[in-house]
C-alpha cells in the first residue's frame, strides 16, 4: 500500500533516517548552504541536531519534486566525503570508498558496459557454487559475454544461506551493505536481513541478470584435474540422483565458501546419545525442541543467534560455552525497516549511496584503532590501544547492564582478550536470555556425552533431550569438498595441510587457470567495504586474466612460485605487526588462526593497499603459454 507523504509523514521519515546520510544527500542535491554549515553529525549537540531534522523535513517538503540522480564528479564527490566525515578523505582511500558508494552503476566490475572479448571458440568457464561470491563472479561473465556454468551442489541457491536454516538465522551488518553496489533498489523487509530473504535477494539478481539459466543444481563437484597436454580442466560432478557428470573445461572459478563443513567436537560418548545431536548447518524444519531439555554447546554468532528462539520452546537450555565472547548490541537489529525509510531509499536521491556509506564510517579506521598495537599505549600499562581498551569497558558495562541482577554470570562473560581479535558477535538477546530461569550457563569443560545426557569435568551430568553442537566451521578445508589435482598430480589438499596459502587470496602456483573466489587470508576485516563488494572487486580481478589470456592467444595461466612466495612472506610480516596472534586467550580458539597461530581467514592488509593489490592483476607475476 503506497503511504499517504504528509508534513507528518516527512517528519517521521526525518526522524528514522539515517540523519547523516541524509544530510549528505539533501545537500548533493541542493547545495544548500545551512546543511553545508553543520559539522559531522556524530558531533551535533542536541540544538544542532533538531535544526538538522527541521531543515532536511522542509527541503523534502518543498524542494524534493526537482532534484534528480546524477553521478557526482571526483571534486564534489571528495567534498561530499569530508564533510560526512569532518577529516579529508586521504587518495588511497578516494577510489574504493568512491566504488562503494555506488553512483556508478558497476563501479567494482571490469568493462560492465564496454567491448567484449572475442572468446575462443568452446571455451566455457565453470564456477563452483551459487552463494554471494559465485553469483557475483556469473554476473561478471554475463557482462563480458564469457560462456559459463554454474554448479552448485545443493537443490537451491544462495551458499551459506541454503545451508543455515536454523531459527532466526540474519545476517549482522545492515542489510543495505549486504548487496551488491550494482543492485540499489531491493525492498529489504529488515534492517537485518533473515536467511531466507538473502536467498531472495539472490535468486531475484540471478534471475535480472540472465544468470538464473546458467545454474545446475545438485551438481557437487567431487574431483578436478589439470590435463597438462591440453591445459584444460577434468571435472567428475555427482549429480543429485547419484549418477556422475564428466565435463572438461578451461577454467574453474572455485566460489565454495567457507561456513558450510561443520566442525563438531571430538567428544566421547556422542555416539551413545540416544536424543536429538544436530549442528545447525542440518538444521531443518523438522528439529522441535518444545518441551525438551535442550543443549546449546558454542556461543559463537551462531550459538548466540540460537538461543532466545529455543529457549523461548524448551522446557530448559543449558548453554556451554567454552571462551567467553565479546558480544554487543546493534541498533536496528531485528526491526522491519519502516515504510517511511522506505519511502526515503526509494524517492530521495543519493540516499540509499550515502546510507551504505555512513554505516561503514566506524570500520575506516578499524585496523588502527583495534588490530595494530600501539607500543606506547601499551608502554603506559595499556592493551592493544587506548580505542581498544575504551571499547573493552564499554562492552563490559553493556554485560553489566544485562545480567546486573546477576554477579555469578558477569564473571563467566567477561573475556580475557581485547575486543575485535575474534569475529565480533551481535546480541540479539543472548544475554537476557541467560537470565531466564529456564537457562543455565555452564563454563566447565564437557567430558563425555551419555546416553542421557552430558556430564562436565566437575562430574556433574545434565539430563538432555537435545543437543545443538554450535561450534563452528571447518574453515581451513578451502574449496571444500572438491579435490583438485594440479600440475604433476600435485594434489591441493596435500599442497595446503593444514596450513592453506595463496597469491592475493585467489591462486597457487602450478594450479593453472584454477581461481579462488574467498581463498586464504581474503576475508577482509577493516575499511567498511562489504564482503559483496569484494567479491566484485575479485570477480572483476578474475574477469581481467581471462580477458588477458583470451586477447594473448594463450591457454594457460598460472602464478609464478616466486610471487605467491614473495606475497606470503610480506602477508605474513603484516599479521606479525598485528594483535591477532599477541593476545593467547584468542590465539587458542579462534578460526581466524590455524593450529600454528598463523592469521589464515583475513587479510592483514589495510582496505586501501588491499585494493590496490587487487583491483588489477600484475601480469609479470604469471607464467601465461
Amino acid at each position: 500500500m503506497t503511504p499517504k507523504v504528509d508534513s507528518a509523514f516527512i517528519r517521521r521519515a526525518v526522524e528514522a533516517s539515517d540523519l547523516a546520510a541524509l544530510r549528505a544527500a539533501l545537500y548533493q542535491a541542493s547545495g544548500d548552504s545551512e546543511l553545508e554549515a553543520l559539522g559531522p553529525v556524530a558531533k551535533l549537540g542536541p540544538e544542532e541536531r533538531a535544526r538538522l531534522i527541521a531543515r532536511a523535513a522542509h527541503l523534502l517538503e518543498t524542494e524534493l519534486p526537482g532534484y534528480a540522480m546524477r553521478v557526482p564528479s571526483d571534486v564534489e564527490l571528495r567534498k561530499l566525503m569530508d564533510l560526512v566525515l569532518g577529516v579529508p578523505t586521504r587518495d588511497e582511500h578516494f577510489e574504493v570508498r568512491k566504488g562503494m558508494l555506488g553512483f556508478e552503476k558497476f563501479p567494482f566490475s571490469f568493462r560492465p558496459g564496454g567491448a567484449r572479448p572475442k572468446v575462443p571458440e568452446g571455451f566455457e568457464v565453470a564456477i563452483i557454487g551459487a552463494g554471494l561470491a559465485g553469483i557475483a563472479m556469473a554476473v561478471q561473465l554475463e557482462k563480458l559475454g564469457i560462456p559459463y556454468v554454474v554448479y552448485e551442489r545443493r537443490s537451491e541457491l544462495g551458499g551459506v544461506w541454503s545451508v543455515h536454516k536454523y531459527p532466526d538465522i540474519r545476517v549482522d551488518t545492515l542489510s543495505i551493505t549486504y548487496e551488491y553496489t550494482f543492485e540499489d533498489q531491493y525492498p529489504w523487509r529488515e534492517y537485518f536481513a533473515r536467511g531466507e530473504d538473502v536467498r531472495g535477494y539472490l535468486e531475484f539478481v540471478a534471475r535480472k541478470y540472465g544468470v538464473a539459466p546458467h545454474i545446475r543444481y545438485e551438481h557437487d563437484l567431487e574431483h578436478a584435474r589439470f590435463d597438462e597436454e591440453r591445459s584444460v580442466w577434468n571435472l567428475t560432478l555427482r549429480r543429485g540422483d547419484g549418477s556422475r557428470l564428466e565435463r572438461t573445461v578451461p577454467v574453474v572459478i572455485s566460489a565454495a565458501g567457507l561456513f558450510s563443513t561443520p566442525k563438531l567436537p571430538d567428544i566421547p560418548g556422542v555416539e551413545s546419545f540416544r536424543g536429538t545431536i544436530v549442528h545447525p548447518t542440518q538444521w531443518t524444519s523438522e528439529h522441535d525442541v518444545r518441551g525438551k531439555r535442550v543443549a546449546v554447546v558454542g556461543n559463537g554468532s551462531t550459538g548466540v543467534q540460537l538461543l532466545g528462539p529455543v529457549a523461548e520452546q524448551a522446557e530448559h537450555v543449558t548453554v556451554f560455552q567454552r571462551t567467553p565472547q565479546w558480544i554487543s548490541p546493534r541498533a536496528n537489529y531485528g526491526r522491519v525497516v519502516e515504510p517511511e525509510v522506505r519511502w526515503l531509499l526509494e524517492n530521495v536521491p543519493g540516499y540509499w549511496n550515502w546510507a551504505r556509506y555512513t554505516s561503514a564510517i566506524g570500520l575506516f579506521t578499524w585496523h588502527e584503532d583495534f588490530l595494530v598495537p600501539d607500543p606506547e599505549w601499551e608502554r603506559q600499562g595499556g592493551h592493544i590501544t587506548k580505542k581498544s581498551d575504551d571499547l573493552r569497558e564499554i562492552l563490559i558495562g553493556y554485560i553489566r547492564q544485562q545480567v546486573g541482577d546477576r554477579p555469578d554470570l558477569i564473571a563467566k562473560l567477561v573475556p580475557d582478550y581485547a575486543p575485535m581479535l575474534r569475529r565480533p558477535v551481535v546480541d540479539n538477546g543472548w544475554y537476557a536470555a541467560l537470565t531466564r530461569d529456564d537457562v543455565e550457563l555452564v563454563t566447565d569443560p564437557i567430558a563425555r556425552l551419555t546416553p542421557t545426557g552430558i556430564e562436565t569435568v566437575d562430574g556433574k551430568h545434565r539430563e538432555l533431550d537435545f543437543v545443538v553442537f554450535a561450534t563452528g566451521f571447518d574453515v581451513i578445508k578451502y574449496l571444500w569438498p572438491a579435490d583438485y589435482q594440479g600440475q604433476g598430480g600435485r594434489s591441493l589438499r596435500a599442497f595446503w595441510g593444514d596450513d592453506a596459502r595463496a597469491y592475493l587470496g585467489m591462486l597457487v602456483p602450478h594450479f593453472p587457470n584454477l581461481f579462488m573466489l574467498y581463498g586464504p587470508n581474503s576475508q577482509p576485516v577493516s575499511g567498511g567495504i562489504s564482503l559483496p563488494s569484494w567479491y566484485q572487486i575479485w570477480a572483476a580481478y578474475v574477469a581481467q586474466c581471462l580477458v588477458r589470456m583470451f586477447e594473448g592467444g594463450h591457454v594457460s595461466m598460472a602464478v609464478r612460485e616466486s610471487a605467491f612466495r614473495t606475497y606470503n612472506e610480506r602477508l605474513d610480516a603484516e599479521a606479525a605487526a598485528m594483535a591477532f596472534g599477541k593476545d593467547t586467550g584468542s590465539a587458542a580458539r579462534n578460526y581466524y588462526l590455524n593450529s600454528s597461530g598463523r592469521l589464515q581467514v583475513n587479510t592483514p592488509f589495510e582496505t586501501a593497499d588491499l585494493y590496490a593489490m587487487q583491483k588489477a592483476p600484475d601480469f609479470g607475476d604469471f607464467v601465461l603459454s
